[in-house]
C-alpha cells in the first residue's frame, strides 16, 4: 500500500481525470481498472478484479443469464455500475418490468450466489459516486464518497484492496478460543496446589500453562509428529500424568547425545527443543493431574482444537490476560488489536522498509535487483528491537511477523518466476531472527508468554519461507531466543538486559554433556557471548550453567527502535511505588508529582537515545500532550536531549479488546533525540487526516515549542476568570432539589430566601434545576427557625470535622458559608463549564445573573460583555481550547490557567470590528431565547442545533476571524498555529 500522502495524491489525479466522464458500457472497465491499479498500487490487476461475470437468475418463465459489472473475489467486492448522471437511490425498469435500486439489483444477484461466494461489500457507482454497503450491516444506510472528493477520502475506499480484515477476523476468532481453553486449564490445575496456593505454585502453574500450550501447538504445527502429544499423555492414567509429564518436560530439553538410549520410544521421539523452555527449575512443580483436567487436555485442548492456526500477536496477549491474577479476578481476556499495533510500527519503521523494498523493486537489472535484495535482508536481520514494558511480547511478535513478511518477499523475487528453482542453494539463509528482539516486563507469566509467542511466530514465519523454497527448513532445535527479561524497567540499565538474564542462554548444533572428571580442557569451550551460536559446545552440567550471573557482564546493547506500550496509570492513580520510580527517574522537583506515569518511560528513552541514530515511538494517555503535563515532562526532554517528535496519532480510543472493554483515550508519538539524527518529513494523524508538519510540539500541534502555564491573564485588558464557589459540605447545604426545596418552603414559608439556585458544568448544560442554601449574611434567628436547614447545617459542621485536611477542620466553626466564596457581585457574569463532550463544536458558555451561584465545577467571569462572549464561543477560542486543555477521558476539560489566561485576544481592534462581534453574539443569544424548552445540551448537539444558532455562530466566527486578521480558508490547525506564534511573542 502507498504512503498516505502519495495515496492521496493518487487520488487526486484519478478524480481529475476522469471529471465529466462515465458510459457504463464503454468505460467500466477503464476506470475500475485504473482506480485499482494507478491509486491502490494493484500490479496484476486483471487477475484482481472480473467483469460480467455471470450469474444464472431463475425465473417462472425458466433461467434468464445476467451478469455482474465487476467482482474482486478476494475482498468479497461486488460492483454495480450506472452512467454518469445516474441517481445511484433510485429505482430503474429492470427487463422483468420490476423496478429496483442498483443496490436491490445487487442484492439479487448476491441470491444466486453460493453462500461462499457472497460478497461483504457492494457498491453502487455511477462515476461521480460511490455508494458503499456493508452486507454485515444491510439496513445501515450506505457510505457515499463522491469522487471529486476522492483525494480526502480515498482511505474510506481501501476496503476494496484491502483482503487482511477475514483473515485476521479468523486469526482473531481462532485465539481467543485458545485463550478460553488456556483458562479451562488454568482452572482445572489450579484447585490442585490447595486452597492457598503460595506465589511459587502459581508461578509453576503458569509455567506449566506455557509449557502445555506449546506442546498442543506443536503436535498440530508439525513440529511435533500428528496427534503425538495426544498420543503420549493418552496411554497414561490421569494419576500418572503428572510424572509423564515432568519426563517429557525432561526429554525436550536434552539434545540426542544426552538422553539414555533405552528410553521407550513414545519419548525418544519427540525432538530436543532447546531455549530453556522445558528447562527445569528449582522449586518449580507439576501438580496431579484429575481426570476432569486430562478430560480437558486430551479432548478439548488436543483432539479438540487446532492450535496451528492461532495469532501469536493475538494469542500471546489473550494467553497472559488468562494467566494475570488481576485480569482474571475481573474475568477479563484483552489483547491489543494488530490495527493498533501497526499505527506505532508503520510510521516508526515499516514504512520506511516497505518504501525501501519498493525502490528495489523497481531495479530492473536482475543481477543488480538481487544485490539489493541480498544486501536489504542483511539490514532487516541487522536491526534491533526493544519494547521496555513488553507484556505479552505483542509489538515484538508483530514487528518479527512484518519483518518476516517482508524478507519473504525478497527471497520470492530473488527465486523469480520459477520459485522451484532454488538459487540459494546451500547458502540460503534466514536472516531476521527472533534475537534481534529484547523486552522488559514485570510480570513473570508474561515473559514466559512472550518467549512462547515469539517462538510460535517463528515457526509459522519458517513455514511460509519453506512453501516459498519448495524445501523443508528445520525449527528445531531452537537456535534463536530473544532476550525478554523480568523487572521493573525503571529500574534498569536499557542497555545491559543480558546482565538481568538468571543464566546465560547460547545455543549449539551439538552438546557434549560431560561430568566434572572428564573435561578435557581442550575440548571445552569459554562462552563469552551467550546469544551467539556456536557449532559445538562442551557443558559440564546439563543445567547448561556456567559461571555466576554476578560475574556475567555485557558490552551495552544499542537499539535502532524502542517501542511499546507503557502501563496507562495517570498521576491520581500512582501508588507509592510508582511514584517513587518517577522519582527515581526523572530525579526531585521537576514538577514530576504532575506527570503520569508513562511520562518516566519517555524519559529512560531519552537519556539511551541521546547522541545515537535510535527512534522510539510509544503509546501514551493523553494527558501527557494536554494542559498542565505539557512543560514539565516535555520542555526538559527537548531542553536536555534535543528530543523531536517524528510523528504522531492525536487523541483516539485504545479499545484493549477486553471483555472488560476499558476504553482509554490515547496518543502515539515518535520521536527522536539530537538534531543529527532530525528528519525533515513529520505528520500528524488525526481521525482519518494525515497532515504533513514541519514541527511538532508537545500538544500535537504543527507549530513552534510552546509551554503554557499563566497563572494570570496574559492579555493584560483580558478580565479575571476564576472557579465558582466551593462547598465542601458533604451536599448539606449545596445539594437540593427542586422537590425537596419546595417540601422545606411549604412548611417553613420563611425558608424561601434562604435558597438559591446552584450550577455546575452538567447542571447548566443539561438545565438541571438544584439549589443551595445561600446563608451569607442571613441572621442566626432566621436560620434557627427552619430545623430543615439547622439540620444541613449541623451536616456541614460534622462532615468538615470528620476531614482528614486540617483547613477543613476549621471551617467547621462555619458550616452556614461555603469554604471558598467566589460568587460575583456583578449584575451578571459568563459561565464557562469546565467539563464539555468533545462531540460539540462549541463549548457553550453563556450569561447568568448574579443571583444564580455557580459552583468550583465551572468557570465564571464578573463584568463580562457581549464582545467578551463573542470571541470566547468563536471557534478560535475553541481551537485553542482543543489544542492546549486537558481531557477527562475524550472531553473538554476547559481551565483558566492553561486556556483562558493563555488565550491571545485579538490586538488593537477597531470600534467597528468589536462592535461586529457584540452584534454577533447577541444573534447567538437571541438564536438560543428561540427555543426555552431546550437544553444548551439540545442546542448544541450536531444532530439537533437549530439552523439559525448555527448560522449565528458562523456569523460569529467570522467576525472573530475578521479581527484577528484570519482568512475564512485557514484549517484550525493553521488556526492554532497562529495563535501558538501570537503566544510566543506576548510571553517574552
Amino acid at each position: 500500500m502507498k504512503k498516505p500522502n502519495e495515496l492521496k495524491k493518487a487520488a487526486k489525479d484519478f478524480a481529475y481525470r476522469w471529471a465529466g466522464h462515465g458510459y457504463e458500457k464503454g468505460e467500466t472497465q477503464k476506470f475500475w481498472v485504473d482506480l485499482l491499479s494507478s491509486v491502490f498500487g494493484v500490479e496484476d490487476v486483471m487477475q484482481s478484479i472480473f467483469f460480467e461475470e455471470q450469474v444464472k437468475e431463475r425465473l417462472q418463465s425458466g433461467t434468464v443469464t445476467k451478469f455482474i459489472d465487476a467482482l474482486i473475489p478476494a475482498t468479497r467486492v461486488m460492483i454495480e455500475q450506472k452512467s454518469s448522471g445516474k441517481d445511484l437511490l433510485a429505482p430503474i425498469r429492470q427487463s422483468d418490468g420490476s423496478l429496483l435500486t442498483p443496490f436491490q439489483q445487487a442484492k439479487k444477484y448476491v441470491a444466486e450466489l453460493p453462500l461462499s461466494q457472497h460478497p461483504k461489500w457492494i457498491v453502487a457507482c455511477n462515476f461521480e459516486e460511490f455508494l458503499v454497503y456493508d452486507m454485515e450491516q444491510p439496513n445501515d444506510d450506505p457510505q457515499r464518497i463522491l469522487l471529486k472528493d476522492l483525494e480526502r477520502d480515498v482511505g474510506r475506499l481501501e476496503f476494496l484492496v484491502d483482503a487482511r480484515s477475514d483473515s485476521l477476523k479468523r486469526e482473531l476468532e481462532v485465539s481467543v478460543k485458545a485463550g478460553e481453553i488456556v483458562g479451562e486449564i488454568y482452572d482445572a490445575l489450579l484447585p490442585e496446589y490447595g486452597e492457598k496456593p503460595t506465589a511459587a505454585d502459581l508461578h509453576s502453574l503458569n509455567v506449566l500453562c506455557v509449557r502445555l500450550v506449546f506442546c498442543l501447538y506443536a503436535e498440530d504445527a508439525g513440529i511435533f509428529g500428528k496427534e503425538q502429544f495426544y498420543r503420549y499423555l493418552k496411554s497414561f492414567r490421569p494419576e500418572n500424568m503428572r510424572v509423564a509429564l515432568r519426563e517429557l518436560f525432561r526429554v525436550l530439553d536434552t539434545p540426542p547425545e544426552g538422553r539414555d538410549r533405552f528410553m521407550e520410544e513414545k519419548l525418544a521421539g519427540f525432538p530436543y527443543v532447546n531455549g530453556s523452555l522445558f528447562r527445569e527449575k528449582e522449586g518449580e512443580t507439576v501438580p496431579p493431574i484429575s481426570e476432569k483436567t486430562a478430560e480437558i487436555l486430551l479432548t478439548r485442548a488436543s483432539l479438540g482444537f487446532d492450535w496451528s492456526e492461532i495469532s501469536p500477536t493475538i494469542f500471546g496477549a489473550v494467553f497472559e490476560s488468562t494467566l494475570n491474577p488481576e485480569t482474571r479476578r475481573k474475568g477479563g481476556m484483552h489483547y491489543t488489536s494488530i490495527e493498533n499495533i501497526h499505527k506505532v510500527i508503520d510510521p516508526l519503521f515499516m514504512d520506511g522498509l516497505n518504501a525501501e523494498f519498493s525502490s528495489i523493486c523497481a531495479t530492473k537489472s536482475v543481477k543488480a535487483r538481487n544485490e539489493k535484495l541480498e544486501a536489504f535482508q542483511r539490514k532487516l536481520g541487522s536491526l534491533k528491537f526493544l519494547d521496555p514494558a513488553c507484556g505479552s511480547g505483542n509489538f515484538l511478535t508483530e514487528t518479527y511477523a512484518s519483518l518476516r513478511k517482508l524478507e519473504n518477499k525478497c527471497v520470492k523475487l530473488r527465486l523469480g518466476r520459477d520459485s522451484a528453482l532454488d538459487v540459494f542453494g546451500d547458502q540460503f539463509k534466514i536472516h531476521v531472527n527472533i534475537d534481534q528482539f529484547y523486552g522488559i516486563e514485570i510480570n513473570d507469566f508474561a515473559v514466559n508468554v512472550a518467549k512462547t509467542a515469539l517462538w510460535i511466530a517463528e515457526n509459522q514465519m519458517m513455514e511460509a519461507t519453506a512453501e516459498i523454497l519448495h524445501r523443508n527448513l528445520e525449527f528445531l532445535p531452537l537456535k534463536t531466543n530473544a532476550t525478554i527479561v523480568e523487572g521493573n524497567a525503571l529500574r534498569m540499565d536499557w542497555e545491559r538486559l543480558h546482565e538481568y538474564e538468571p543464566e546465560p542462554t547460547f545455543f549449539a548444533d551439538r552438546v557434549n554433556v560431560v561430568s566434572p572428571g572428564d573435561i578435557d580442557p581442550k575440548r571445552t569451550m569459554t562462552v563469552e557471548d551467550p546469544t551467539r551460536h556456536y557449532e559445538s559446545v562442551t557443558v559440564v552440567t546439563d543445567s547448561l550453567h556456567i559461571g555466576k550471573p554476578e560475574e556475567r557482564k555485557c558490552e551495552k546493547r544499542r537499539y535502532d527502535y524502542i517501542m511499546g506500550n507503557p502501563p496507562f496509570v495517570g498521576v491520581s492513580y500512582m501508588d507509592a511505588e510508582q511514584k517513587a520510580d518517577i522519582a527515581a527517574v526523572f530525579g526531585k522537583g521537576n514538577r514530576v508529582n504532575s506527570i503520569d506515569y508513562v511520562g518516566a518511560w519517555y524519559r529512560k528513552a531519552a537519556e539511551i537515545m541521546h547522541g545515537t541514530r535510535t527512534r522510539a515511538a510509544f503509546v501514551s494517555t493523553n494527558s501527557i500532550t494536554q494542559g498542565e503535563q505539557v512543560a514539565p515532562l516535555w520542555k526538559p526532554l527537548a531542553e536536555k536531549f534535543g528530543l523531536e517528535i517524528d510523528f504522531a496519532w492525536r487523541t483516539f480510543r485504545w479499545d484493549s479488546e477486553s471483555s472488560l472493554k476499558a476504553h482509554v483515550h490515547c496518543v502515539i508519538v515518535g520521536f527522536h533525540c539530537g538534531r543529527e539524527n532530525a528528519s525533515g518529513d513529520k505528520t500528524i494523524f488525526d481521525g482519518d487526516k494525515t497532515i504533513s508538519a514541519k514541527h511538532i510540539n508537545g500538544y500535537l500541534r504543527d507549530a513552534a515549542d510552546i509551554y503554557i502555564d499563566c497563572p494570570n491573564p496574559i492579555c493584560a485588558s483580558v478580565k479575571p476568570m476564576s472557579k465558582g464557589s466551593q462547598p465542601t459540605d458533604g451536599g448539606n447545604l449545596s445539594d437540593w432539589s427542586d422537590e425537596r426545596r419546595k417540601e422545606v418552603i411549604a412548611r417553613y414559608p420563611a425558608a424561601k430566601p434562604l435558597f438559591r439556585r446552584i450550577t455546575g458544568s452538567e447542571e447548566y448544560i443539561n438545565n438541571v434545576s438544584r439549589w443551595c442554601l445561600w446563608l451569607k449574611g442571613v441572621s442566626p434567628a432566621d436560620i434557627r427557625a427552619v430545623p430543615p436547614v439547622m439540620e444541613a447545617v449541623d451536616g456541614t459542621r460534622k462532615m468538615r470535622l470528620a476531614s482528614k485536611k486540617a483547613a477543613t477542620r476549621e471551617w467547621a466553626k462555619n458550616p452556614t458559608l461555603f469554604t471558598e466564596d467566589r460568587q460575583p457581585e456583578s449584575e451578571h457574569y459568563i459561565i464557562v463549564p469546565s467539563v464539555s463532550s468533545e462531540k460539540r463544536e462549541y463549548v457553550p458558555i453563556g450569561f447568568l445573573g448574579s443571583e444564580v451561584i455557580v459552583n468550583n465545577l465551572a468557570f465564571c467571569i464578573p463584568n463580562a460583555t457581549l464582545y467578551d462572549f463573542g470571541v470566547l464561543t468563536s471557534a478560535i477560542h475553541m481551537a485553542w481550547m482543543r489544542a492546549v486543555a486537558g481531557r477527562l477521558e475524550s472531553r473538554y476539560r476547559y481551565s483558566s490557567k492553561l486556556v483562558y489566561n493563555s488565550f491571545p485576544w485579538p490586538e488593537k481592534i477597531g470600534v467597528e470590528a468589536k462592535k461586529r462581534i457584540e452584534e454577533t453574539a447577541q444573534a447567538i443569544l437571541d438564536a438560543r431565547a428561540k427555543y426555552p424548552d431546550s437544553s444548551l445540551a439540545d442546542l448544541y448537539d450536531e444532530l439537533t442545533m437549530p439552523p439559525e444558532l448555527r448560522k449565528a455562530h458562523a456569523a460569529n466566527d467570522r467576525a472573530v476571524m475578521d479581527a484577528y486578521g484570519f482568512s475564512p480558508k485557514m484549517t484550525e490547525d493553521e488556526i492554532v498555529a497562529e495563535l501558538f506564534g501570537l503566544y510566543a511573542k506576548l510571553a517574552k
